[in-house]
């Protein structure tokens, strides 16, 4: 096979890459096994075909639509008042809690362990707001024995929280 010559008004460039494209695909080629080649081949269109089948192929804008998060609901402010910050592990506001229940509390760079903390109101949890605003609100001890207090919240909605003494 022979490199037909190239006319004179191409640049440079243009027979550069046409000379560089030509020697890479024949050395694919020469290391191309065809039996592998056509297996694969044929392997992508028998699932591209089922794909197709399926309607997994096709783009359908109503499956797009559907598939992209929409606005996400504004969730109240939490109205409880701990008797510190609310439980955090590492991972935010409220990342000690188990919904209302107290778990864990990161203070100083320790994690300590929590529990419902009966100080302020008997049953160690109450309810705050009403309507979609409420929320179930724990206060939290923690460390053994006490190093710092917290306090755990869950939108009332949710079942509520049961107090677990000795945690």
């Amino acid at each position: 096979m022979t490199d037909s010559p190239a006319p004179n008004n191409d640049s440079r460039f243009l027979q550069t890459v046409d000379k560089l494209t030509r020697h890479a695909s024949e050395d694919l080629v020469r290391t191309l096994d065809r039996r592998t080649f056509l297996k694969r081949a044929g392997t992508g269109a028998f699932f591209f075909m089922a794909a197709l089948a399926t309607g997994q192929a096709v783009f359908n804008p109503r499956r797009a639509a559907a598939a992209q998060p929409g606005p996400t609901p504004k969730t109240p402010a939490i109205n409880c008042s701990p008797p510190g910050p609310y439980c955090n592990n590492g991972g935010g506001t409220l990342s000690g809690c188990h919904g209302a229940h107290c778990f864990d509390h990161l203070y100083n760079g320790q994690l300590y362990a929590c529990h419902v903390y009966y100080q302020y109101y008997p049953g160690g949890c109450w309810t705050s707001g009403s309507g979609s605003t409420a929320w179930t609100c724990c206060d939290c001890s923690c460390g053994t024995p006490q190093v710092t207090t917290c306090g755990c919240a869950q939108q009332t909605g949710a079942p509520s929280p049961v107090p677990m003494h000795g945690n």
